[in-house]
């Protein structure tokens, strides 16, 4: 009978290699590690875009801020816009912009709309721009009516300017009047009168009421 060791039997090639048994340890670390091969790339992406559109995201935050910050706490059913900007076109499609540094509407959906310190700028049929501002203004939008109150200053680009309490602005048409006493200043001298009328055309200055004109150069009696 021909007796070996257990170690006769392995090859010579292989003697002394000692091949460990894998745990559970190991198998964690390994799944660990293939985890985040994937999580760290990821990571870095998100990262990445977060600081790109960060700066963006602070804008938008900002500019809703603002924009809540226009409206009155205790306006519930109607809306309050600070430094409001209003554009649209007369009946021949001549346009003209109405400014307020503040506009509240009366009610909602009403078209009514409350004015603070109102600018309206337009121009008439005959091609004259006229600039008219207040301090206290009610615009009605369906009928394109802008009714001024306190200081109310009219200037046309030909050099004359009204000075009164009280004034109708007509944008549809470009014809301002008024019912207040009136003062005014043009080329042709200085003016007064229990009211006044500027008509489509806007070249002309009609006086209602008590009225009268002083030319440049002429002598009182």
């Amino acid at each position: 009978m021909d007796l070996r060791a257990e170690s006769d039997l392995i090859p010579p090639t292989l003697r002394g290699k000692v091949h460990p048994v894998k745990g559970p340890a190991h198998r964690r670390y390994s799944r660990f590690v293939n985890v985040m091969k994937v999580a760290l790339p990821a990571t870095t992406l998100v990262l990445l875009t977060l600081v790109m559109v960060w700066p963006k995201l602070m804008r938008d935050v900002e500019s809703f801020q603002i924009g809540f910050a226009a409206l009155k706490p205790t306006a519930v059913d109607a809306l309050s816009m600070v430094n409001a900007r209003y554009q649209g076109l007369d009946n021949t499609n001549r346009p003209y912009t109405l400014t307020a540094d503040r506009a509240t509407e009366d009610s909602a959906r009403s078209g009514i709309i409350i004015l603070d310190n109102p600018k309206a700028d337009f121009m008439t049929r005959s091609g004259a721009n006229v600039y008219v501002e207040a301090k206290l203004g009610i615009y009605y939008q369906a009928e394109k009516i802008l009714d001024l109150e306190g200081e109310v200053n009219l200037y046309q680009d030909q050099g004359n300017e009204l000075h009164t309490e009280a004034a109708r602005v007509h944008l549809d048409s470009s014809v301002v009047e008024g019912n207040a006493p009136v003062t005014g200043l043009g080329p042709n001298g200085r003016l007064s009168g229990s009211g006044f009328r500027i008509g489509e055309g806007g070249r002309q200055i009609d006086l209602t009421g008590r009225s009268v004109l002083q030319m440049k150069g002429a002598r009182r009696k």
